[in-house]
């Protein structure tokens, strides 16, 4: 599991489009695709069923694992806040 496949979750979520999720976070759609694909292998879980019409959406197991990938990039941005915090004070 990488901290880009968390992030091309919850984008898809935010835009209910596989495209253009991998236009905002400026890669390619079949990488996000394949990136997410080998996240639900890697965890035995389905996170997004696939419409032409309707988009990307979460299963109900995936609305609860974005729920808490979310949760990973606000800590994790936290983090880094932290840490510039400490960096600025020093120099």
């Amino acid at each position: 599991m990488h901290i880009e496949q968390l992030k091309y979750i919850v984008e898809v979520t935010k835009t209910r489009s596989i495209s253009i999720a991998a236009q905002k976070l400026h890669v390619s759609q079949s990488g996000i695709s394949q990136s997410i694909t080998r996240l639900e292998d890697e965890l035995g879980v389905k996170i997004f069923k696939r419409n032409r019409r309707l988009g990307a959406l979460p299963t109900n197991e995936g609305k609860t694992l974005i729920k808490k990938a979310y949760e990973v990039l606000m800590k994790l941005h936290e983090f880094k806040e932290e840490a510039q915090t400490y960096n600025t004070v020093h120099t």
